[in-house]
């Protein structure tokens, strides 16, 4: 099988372990794999699936990811934006640094995970069929399901014995009963959600992708409409589908946790004070929000080997 190689240089500082250890916290799913320095992940490019391999070469500074696709059939400046978008190559990380760095107790937390970058998925929809598994439910049972739901609808490609899954299609999900989706172990009203919500891509009746600079309150107006569809669910979305780290899901319950104790608070802080503590962050008040959640769940589950 021929196999098409190149490199992608990222802005400095980056690092791919750190990135790719998000993957690896939960290896039951069954999209993105992370597994001795190597990412792996199929994408459907022009309704043709290929694997796409990353492994890192270099230090943090002087970084840079090989990218191996097979099978070699075309695609690689399509692919390569994918992935630049993905593990935000062109990020402004120093920039959200030069604010972050203000603050003497936020510092320590860029010192321990410097060249962190949130991954994006390769869709807006994918984000938000994401969003909408992980509401008010654990995030292990939601990965679980999420895997259910991805092997049932997503296309496969098989490669030296292992099967990959492509995330479901607005097409695949569109097609389906919400009862069938159910039995996958969602509630019925979820399962109803994302049947919806495909429909309403597949009929262009919302375009996700165009949302992407859209204002964010307009963002937030269109789509909290949508039956299902909430503020969290849509500022979610906005940081992990569209790279608007502008927006912040501050009533996030994970995220509301951090914040909890990173200010050694006795009680679980609400909503308006997550905001309040974000505020100074500006337009990066997600990707900060992000780093506190990892730094978070880095301290806490550091004897399960998070990294």
């Amino acid at each position: 099988m021929r196999i098409m190689k190149f490199f992608i240089k990222p802005k400095p500082p980056f690092n791919f372990d750190l990135v790719g250890s998000l993957y690896s916290r939960f290896p039951i799913q069954c999209v993105d794999y992370y597994n001795n320095g190597v990412y792996e992940r199929v994408l459907e490019i022009k309704d043709k699936i290929q694997l796409i391999k990353i492994s890192s070469v270099g230090l943090v500074e002087k970084s840079k990811l090989l990218i191996e696709v097979l099978p070699d059939k075309f695609g690689k400046s399509l692919i390569k934006e994918k992935i630049k978008w993905m593990f935000g190559i062109d990020d402004n990380i120093k920039g959200f640094y030069k604010i972050a760095l203000k603050d003497k107790k936020f510092a320590q937390i860029i010192k321990n995970l410097y060249g962190l970058r949130p991954p994006k998925t390769p869709t807006v929809f994918e984000a938000l069929i994401i969003a909408i598994t992980e509401q008010q439910i654990a995030l292990s049972v939601a990965v679980a399901l999420r895997r259910r739901l991805v092997e049932k609808y997503g296309k496969s490609i098989k490669i030296n014995s292992k099967t990959y899954y492509t995330f479901p299609s607005p097409e695949s999900l569109a097609r389906v009963k919400p009862e069938e989706i159910k039995k996958l172990g969602l509630s019925l009203k979820k399962s109803e959600y994302i049947v919806d919500i495909s429909k309403k891509v597949v009929k262009q009746e919302i375009y996700l992708e165009k949302m992407k600079k859209w204002d964010k309150e307009r963002i937030l107006d269109v789509l909290t409409q949508i039956r299902g569809v909430g503020p969290w669910t849509v500022e979610y979305m906005m940081c992990r589908g569209m790279g608007r780290y502008d927006a912040l899901p501050a009533n996030d319950m994970g995220l509301r946790i951090s914040v909890t104790a990173y200010l050694n608070k006795k009680e679980r802080v609400a909503e308006q004070e997550v905001r309040k503590l974000f505020k100074s962050f500006g337009e990066y008040r997600g990707y900060a929000a992000f780093y506190l959640i990892y730094a978070y769940a880095f301290k806490r589950y550091s004897q399960e080997k998070l990294l």
